[in-house]
């Protein structure tokens, strides 16, 4: 990933930071990569900074009636409802907490743009992924 303001190669703890360069020779920073297939077979990469057993491997959980599971979109470094609040994370989150439904992805970008210069958004941007909804059907 290339090393940019918006992407200063953070890495969780108990991950080892690791550099390179891009392609074009910019300074890069590495993180292992997989592919992971849900039992549906929709499958993506996913970037796994630190072995973490705790967060990667979840046994099946319940959620109560009233409360939603909520997922971080970075696994390594989030404390989402996989984690209690004694934990330090979120919990399960209570239904009436919610105030809107995501239903598709509006803009993303590979993280190489930077706020102050617009035209970075435009050769960031993963097109792919505009208008992409949320539970698993195109736009």
């Amino acid at each position: 990933m290339p090393i940019s303001a918006n992407s200063p190669c953070r890495v969780v703890a108990g991950a080892t930071p690791m550099f390179g360069r891009t392609d074009g020779g910019a300074s890069a920073c590495l993180y292992p990569v997989y592919r992971e297939t849900l039992p549906g077979g929709r499958s993506y990469q996913v970037i796994d900074q630190v072995s973490n057993p705790r967060g990667d491997d979840v046994a099946p959980i319940k959620v109560p009636g009233g409360h939603v599971f909520l997922m971080g979109d970075n696994r390594d470094d989030s404390l989402d409802s996989r984690f209690s609040v004694k934990e330090g994370g979120i919990g399960f989150v209570p239904i009436e907490n919610l105030v809107g439904r995501a239903a598709f992805i509006f803009w993303s970008t590979d993280g190489t743009a930077e706020y102050a210069k617009p035209w970075t958004w435009f050769t960031a941007l993963r097109g792919g992924r505009i208008a992409s909804a949320l539970d698993g059907q195109s736009q």
